[in-house]
């Protein structure tokens, strides 16, 4: 929302806006309402305001969060390895982790602590279906 506001302080329209960072208007609605802004886009605001501002604006995207030992996430893809879940953290991250094959469905929640490497590993209680319970 503070883009839109420095928009409007500048008298930017989207379109012309999108015009600047050569994106179309509708990338830029999305951008704008997912809170996700791409280089070109922070470096228009970037020239439109200043620094604190953009800051505000873009501070979560660039500074990733920590995340703890063990948290909630959800299976985003099923690659061909049948053993191999891809699956993305509540704050945009990503991971993957080894599981049965076929227990695991695409938006199944799973319970995940950090394991050696880039893998995570599996805990909680499940039922047949992959529910957590």
């Amino acid at each position: 929302m503070v883009a839109k506001a420095l928009l409007e302080r500048a008298g930017i329209g989207i379109e012309r806006f999108a015009e600047l960072a050569g994106v179309k208007p509708g990338s830029v609605r999305a951008a704008f309402s997912s809170g996700r802004i791409s280089k070109s886009m922070r470096a228009v605001l970037h020239d439109l305001g200043n620094a604190e501002q953009i800051k505000e604006l873009v501070g979560k995207e660039e500074e990733p969060e920590e995340l703890g030992d063990e948290s909630l996430a959800r299976v985003y893809c099923l690659p061909r390895n049948r053993y191999l879940y891809l699956v993305e953290f509540p704050d945009g991250s990503r991971g993957k982790f080894r599981g049965k094959p076929g227990r695991f469905h695409l938006g199944s929640e799973v319970r995940l602590k950090r394991g050696a490497g880039d893998l995570w590993e599996l805990t909680g209680e499940y039922d047949r279906r992959g529910r957590l319970v």
